[in-house]
């Protein structure tokens, strides 16, 4: 599995939290694997979000 691709999942749930999407947008790149990496672990759609809304809140 390759981990440096966006799972659909992930990119879905980025799309629909633009504070989220900025923050993603200006991690580095090892932020961004760190990241991927918990979202192609994530097992359901309300977990999914739950991710993204945390890294919403700066709290990754």
């Amino acid at each position: 599995m390759d981990f440096h691709q966006v799972p659909i999942g992930f990119g879905l749930a980025l799309s629909a939290n633009t504070a989220a999407m900025n923050r993603y947008a200006h991690l580095s790149e090892s932020q961004k694997r760190d990241i991927l990496n918990k979202a192609h672990n994530v097992h359901s759609e309300e977990e999914m979000y739950a991710l993204v809304e945390t890294l919403a809140n700066g709290a990754m």
